[in-house]
């Protein structure tokens, strides 16, 4: 079902997104910077969001308000059979738009879940839609169970697993005609589709806009000292505690005075065994560490990127294994160097920028020896990371996913 010229004619698409409610998380971000690249490049874009959204989302991603029902937020969501109730109601709202509406070339959900497929797959085997229309199924949640490091995911035999398998049945001749196309943005997230489904699984970008050039300039041997950042809230999964251990550790050795550590830490989070976690006193005054209390804004945001020369994610593989990491394409786009997690997706952002450094353990140990070696290294990274962040953001680009919805 490739169509030849849908690359040399605008497109009409709808992108379908319950969770564009309250304007929390990065969805008006990723959705508003998808949708207004389509635009730019001269497709037709609608946006159906939830019915609550506030002004600010709906302006920023052109939206309209339509769903009824969050289920990242709806507790009678959950579960297989709040899962069902859920695919129901999503199918019933969406049906109904696209009945009040002129056929579309691509109906995109970009956060697929298991409270969309039962809905996408009656959706596309019905008459009712035209032929024409194909669907864009992208999935940033699998249905494996993490099962250690280099190891492959386990697929648990539960009523939920068992629910998703009848879904792809329903789907998998419409998948293999082309006119749903499923998808994800990691290799292994692909892969674990493929496992599960026995279907084909497209790789796709996670676009990101970059207002910024490039610099031009790497550091030099005066540059010092270096600021390594921890962008995004301080969570357990994030490695939060593992990272301000290591500046504990960093900070008592000779040499301390190159490092200046910023970190984004506005609550205490709880830990696995229970207990709280904030910033630790003796950090917190020291002048060369700085604990960010407040949500970044864009421009906030960008000038804390543009005061950073390395930017750190020492995230836990269980939770970041098969998981977009923003942050490090912004960081790599920008040709700032990463320090990351060994296993994690992020290590497909370094290998595409031609530059990292990995966290081999999940201790605080090695986050410090690799901020260490990094730090060490950093007038070889640099430049570097300033020669693959082109790449990169070719690479995550919406012209990039554009090239895909063109096949």
């Amino acid at each position: 079902m490739t169509n030849p010229s849908a690359s040399k004619r605008p497109l009409r698409i709808l992108i379908t997104e319950e969770a564009l409610q309250s304007g929390g998380g990065h969805w008006p971000s990723y959705i508003g910077d998808i949708a207004s690249g389509l635009r730019s490049m001269g497709d037709e874009v609608d946006v159906a969001i939830h019915r609550d959204a506030t002004k600010g989302v709906r302006d920023r991603v052109g939206g309209s308000p339509w769903f009824s029902r969050n289920c990242w937020i709806d507790s009678a969501s959950q579960g297989p059979l709040g899962g069902i109730r859920h695919n129901l109601t999503f199918g019933k709202e969406l049906a109904s738009w696209l009945k009040q509406h002129d056929p579309y070339d691509w109906i995109c959900a970009f956060t697929m879940r298991l409270q969309h497929i039962l809905a996408f797959a009656l959706l596309a085997r019905s008459n009712a839609i035209p032929k024409q229309t194909r669907f864009f199924l992208l999935f940033v949640q699998g249905f494996g169970r993490y099962a250690g490091h280099g190891r492959a995911t386990e697929f648990p035999d539960t009523l939920s697993t068992k629910l998703a398998r009848f879904c792809f049945w329903l789907m998998s001749p419409i998948v293999r005609s082309g006119r749903v196309v499923l998808a994800a943005e990691t290799k292994g997230m692909q892969d674990e589709l493929q496992r599960f489904t026995g279907l084909p699984v497209t790789l796709a970008p996670h676009p990101v806009n970059f207002e910024s050039k490039i610099p031009t300039f790497s550091l030099q041997p005066s540059a010092f000292p270096l600021t390594i950042t921890c962008p995004g809230f301080a969570r357990h999964e994030k490695g939060a505690d593992l990272f301000q251990e290591a500046i504990r550790i960093l900070l008592s050795r000779p040499g301390a005075d190159r490092y200046r550590f910023l970190l984004q830490w506005p609550e205490p989070f709880a830990m696995p065994d229970g207990s709280i976690l904030g910033p630790y006193h003796e950090l917190s005054a020291d002048s060369r560490v700085e604990f960010l209390n407040r949500n970044l804004d864009a421009s906030d945001y960008e000038a804390l990127l543009g005061r950073t020369d390395l930017i750190i994610l020492p995230y836990r593989r269980n939770s970041y294994h098969h998981r977009v990491s923003r942050v490090a394409i912004e960081a790599a786009g920008r040709g700032i160097p990463i320090i990351y997690t060994e296993g994690t997706w992020s290590g497909e952002v370094a290998e595409l920028a031609g530059c990292g450094i990995p966290i081999r353990a999940e201790s605080a140990e090695d986050v410090a020896r690799s901020l260490e070696e990094a730090v060490n290294q950093i007038l070889l990274l640099s430049p570097q990371a300033l020669s693959g962040a082109i790449l990169v953001r070719k690479y995550h680009s919406v012209e990039m996913l554009r090239k895909r919805l063109s096949r």
